[in-house]
């Protein structure tokens, strides 16, 4: 039984997938037999769905429209698309990896250009987000079928700032949000995703100051919970956390799951496969209980010698289901067993 096969009856299982493995065979095979769902791991960021050299070589004829771009995804939408795989659109909002032309006057590049007005920046908002999201539905329909509209928003006990907040203001997360209601396709689910929701005090930030104002309006379908974990995360606050946003009828995504863990010996990777199974047990508990509803996990990387941690951490990491090989460890076995 593969991933996608045992968690058939519950969940999505997904993977996210970086454009390196275009022409590898057997990386292509192996996803199409564990996951059902892939997210671009980073070529659906904003700088490069933004076209760069139409918006800044014409900015009078682009300054509220502007041009957007998909060259960068097409390969992942197309495998998507003929091996009947679904689409995390991962992600419409950031402050990371958004350039900073795109809130310039007149897209300059200059580093002290003055920033766009308000006016100038929902409008762009809106036709960035409408862009993106009718392109992509007229080409590619019903492959994507959730989207991270607004990712990691909280920061320091509050709203983040960033450009976002310097131009559009502190109601950007609200008015995405509306672009992307009014422009997504009904059966597409709109979502928020943060890190470190487990930590109490974002949670609490997450609900009241991102979550709760959303469904007011009925602009927000799911919370996605990044999980990007180690051996030591809390995982009864994880378990308070996933019930916190379960409470409030929203699906629940775990969305970029890894847990950290540097030493590759025999009893380092029991205790990993032991805290996968016991996440996914709790996943499934929470779920069957009508305490969370849980509709997708997707891991952040195929197999351990591709992972990110291995830089983020700047030592060797080996957090994942397979190893550098694809083949599966412990910690496969661990989360199949969890779904019987």
């Amino acid at each position: 039984m593969s991933l996608r096969e045992s968690y058939q009856p519950f969940f999505k299982m997904g993977a996210a997938v970086p454009g390196r493995i275009f022409g590898e065979e057997v990386t292509l095979a192996h996803i199409v037999k564990e996951y059902d769902s892939i997210t671009c791991e980073n070529d659906m960021k904003p700088m490069f769905l933004l076209d760069e050299a139409r918006n800044c070589a014409e900015p009078e004829k682009y300054d509220r429209c502007p041009a957007v771009k998909f060259d960068t995804i097409e390969r992942y939408m197309d495998f998507a698309k003929e091996k009947g795989l679904g689409v995390r659109g991962h992600t419409l909002v950031w402050h990371n990896q958004t350039p900073r032309w795109f809130f310039t006057e007149g897209y300059s590049k200059e580093e002290e250009a003055p920033l766009a007005d308000r006016d100038t920046m929902l409008a762009r908002l809106e036709n960035y987000i409408r862009g993106v999201l009718e392109s992509i539905q007229q080409r590619w329909p019903g492959v994507i079928y959730v989207w991270d509209v607004v990712n990691e928003a909280i920061d320091n006990g509050g709203l983040r700032e960033s450009l976002w907040t310097k131009t559009v203001g502190e109601d950007f997360v609200i008015q995405a949000f509306r672009f992307a209601r009014k422009y997504a396709d009904s059966n597409v689910s709109l979502f928020y995703n943060d890190y470190d929701t487990f930590v109490p005090w974002k949670r609490d930030v997450i609900c009241e100051r991102i979550l709760k104002p959303l469904l007011e309006e009925g602009l927000v379908d799911g919370m996605g919970m990044q999980a990007h974990l180690t051996m030591e995360t809390d995982m009864g606050e994880f378990e308070k956390s996933l019930k916190c946003f379960g409470a409030l009828s929203l699906q629940v995504q775990v969305t970029e799951l890894d847990i950290h863990n540097a030493d590759p010996s025999e009893d380092s990777m029991n205790g990993l496969a032991d805290r996968y199974e016991k996440l996914f047990r709790m996943l499934l508990d929470s779920r069957k209980e009508g305490k969370a509803n849980v509709t997708g996990v997707t891991f952040w990387g195929l197999h351990d010698g591709i992972t990110w941690l291995t830089f983020f951490r700047r030592e060797r990491s080996y957090p994942l289901l397979f190893d550098e090989n694809l083949q599966p460890k412990k910690a496969y076995e661990a989360v199949l067993s969890a779904s019987i």
